[in-house]
């Protein structure tokens, strides 16, 4: 199973048809060999060092807060499950 959160494309390098995308301050490099049109402030998704799709800002938007929800979730349940660990 893939998961692929947007990125925010930052940088372009046409002559080495890469972009650096940024993932809420983490950034990777992605080749461009199957977008066309792309422009630093895009929102795309990357799946093994390739930017696979371009989305909307908005499209963009609700899955970051999709994100947002899901890993504060996740935080929580890992204090909780620190909290019973150190309870033994």
């Amino acid at each position: 199973m893939c998961i692929a959160a947007p990125a925010k494309v930052s940088q372009i390098d046409r002559e080495k048809n890469k972009v650096v995308a940024d993932f809420g301050g983490v950034k990777q490099e992605a080749k461009l060999n199957l977008l066309q049109d792309i422009k630093i402030g895009d929102y795309i998704l990357i799946h093994a060092g390739y930017a696979i799709e371009k989305l909307s800002e908005e499209a963009a938007k609700e899955s970051l807060e999709a994100w947002d929800e899901l890993l504060a979730v996740l935080d929580e349940e890992d204090k909780e499950f620190a909290k019973m660990n150190s309870q033994d």
